[in-house]
């Protein structure tokens, strides 16, 4: 089954090519400090919770929140679930693997990505990406820190058993 087009191209989509094009540009220019397996992983882990969330709390009896234009699926809910969101992660996890901070610094490090964040999610609001039926944008924020805290965990499980090496002096 093709899913179907959006029925208006309008600020929703052109934000989600926008943030796509930006996202993955900076993934290309900026240093890579992750494996291939890692990558992998960490890319199919938050699919999976992006995918979750849209299954359990955005449809009945919940409905908390609805995206793009309407609670039934189109292409670039496809698109916002496959190749946008995961990204956030991926820098998160990318940038962490460098200086890998510990206690109090780390803690610091997930409270910053939260709120960059909550920044693009509210962002994101203002474009009809999301459409809050019942959920909070501090509920996100609160999220936002297991996500990530799980995803340095879930990279730094990885990367001891396949860990980065650096192939170019980019």
């Amino acid at each position: 089954m093709i899913l179907p087009l959006p029925e208006n191209f309008d600020a929703n989509e052109i934000f989600i090519i926008f943030s796509t094009v930006i996202t993955w540009f900076l993934m290309y220019v900026l240093p890579r400090r992750l494996s291939a397996v890692t990558i992998i992983i960490i890319w199919t882990f938050n699919v999976f919770l992006a995918l979750l969330a849209d299954i359990t709390i955005s449809i009945k009896p919940y409905n908390f929140y609805f995206t793009i234009d309407h609670y039934t699926h189109e292409l670039f809910d496809v698109i916002l679930h496959f190749v946008t969101y995961p990204t956030l992660p991926y820098f998160v996890v990318n940038f962490y693997q460098h200086k890998k901070s510990k206690g109090l610094k780390r803690l610091s490090y997930i409270i910053f990505w939260a709120g960059v964040a909550i920044a693009i999610e509210w962002i994101s609001l203002k474009f009809h990406v999301f459409t809050y039926t019942g959920w909070k944008l501090y509920i996100s924020f609160f999220v936002y820190l297991v996500v990530f805290a799980a995803n340095i965990w879930l990279s730094n499980f990885i990367e001891k058993k396949h860990p980065y090496k650096r192939t170019s002096t980019k």
